[in-house]
């Protein structure tokens, strides 16, 4: 399994970039750095307004060796439970602190294949 920033500045991310969003994005073996920019009025991430503000990492995962996979991300600490990335396998995270987790997991027919949880302690909140 293979997570990482790398992610084309010209995509849409709900109506914000990358560049918006977060710069100097690192994946380490276990654990994620950089800094998250603060965000107001994100009207496209979420329709429910405590939500709308916030810092948000934007990581993709890609696992090359499973083909028709399904891949769900979840932050752990977070609101939410898992949630299930589109083909394009880029997610865009709304993350409250820093002792909060990102944990992938990849799975074909059901079956679990990959799961790993990333620290996020080495992130920046500005």
């Amino acid at each position: 399994m293979s997570v990482d920033a790398d992610i084309p500045t010209s995509l849409d991310l709900f109506g914000k970039s990358v560049t918006d969003l977060q710069t100097g994005i690192i994946v380490g073996n276990d654990s994620i750095s950089g800094t998250l920019n603060n965000i107001t009025g994100y009207t496209g991430f979420s329709g429910n307004v405590s939500e709308q503000s916030g810092h948000y990492l934007v990581l993709h995962c890609d696992v090359p060796d499973l083909n028709d996979e399904i891949i769900t991300v979840e932050v752990v600490g977070g609101t939410h439970g898992p949630v299930t990335l589109d083909s394009d396998h880029v997610a865009v995270l709304r993350i409250a602190n820093t002792t909060q987790s990102v944990k992938f997991t990849a799975s074909k027919n059901g079956n679990k294949t990959y799961s790993k949880t990333y620290s996020l302690t080495n992130l920046t909140l500005s």
